[in-house]
């Protein structure tokens, strides 16, 4: 089942979230100031899809929309003020030409994998079996999440595979996440071309 099409996008929120709780979250003011600024003071309480019913659910973070377009940009001028304030900034939804970037405390990328529950099940892939294969594969080629939700996973290469690692690397992604090649690239060539042009690591279960 596509369940970016069952779950709706966000919800139908017009107002700010009450600073106070916020703060109780974890979140200084420093963070909260650089947040209101780049989301024109349009910010809300962080909702994940829950999966257990099939609805969504509040967690401890915040986030605004913004479009897919501005998504990535944004994202990086965040991380490099956030970052340092004990913050992990990420896309936690994308749908249609909309993107939904949140923020939750935190040091360890690796925390955005668990608060958003990153899974395959489709293939029997469960959140620790992708928390733990990233973590891998970042020992060997350092990357940075930008951006993941219940069924997929996007960060930028800070250290992309050389020429002689690549295909192996491409085929342990292939096995990893079928989708990719079978629903994306098509081959693994087509995929090593698509790591080598834009430096990301995507994985998608559909």
């Amino acid at each position: 089942m596509d369940w970016k099409k069952f779950f709706r996008f966000g919800k139908n929120k017009s107002d700010t979230l009450n600073e106070e709780l916020v703060y109780e979250m974890g979140f200084s003011h420093d963070a909260i100031d650089i947040f209101k600024q780049v989301s024109n003071n349009n910010y809300q309480r962080l909702t994940i899809k829950n999966l257990d019913d099939k609805g969504e659910k509040d967690v401890d973070g915040i986030s605004f929309s913004t479009s897919n377009e501005q998504a990535e940009k944004i994202i990086i001028e965040l991380k490099s003020k956030l970052n340092p304030l004990g913050c992990l900034v990420f896309i936690s939804e994308q749908e249609n030409n909309r993107s939904k970037i949140g923020a939750i405390k935190g040091n360890d990328q690796f925390d955005i994998l668990k608060i958003q529950q990153t899974n395959g099940d489709n293939y029997d892939i469960g959140n620790e079996d992708v928390i733990d294969t990233l973590k891998k594969w970042n020992s060997r080629y350092p990357f940075d999440i930008i951006g993941a939700d219940f069924d997929w996973v996007e960060a930028n290469f800070k250290v992309l595979p050389s020429d002689k690692e690549i295909k192996s690397f491409a085929k342990e992604i292939y096995d990893f996440c079928p989708d990719v090649v079978e629903q994306g690239a098509g081959d693994i060539e087509s995929l090593i071309e698509e790591i080598k042009n834009s430096k990301k690591l995507y994985l998608w279960w559909d």
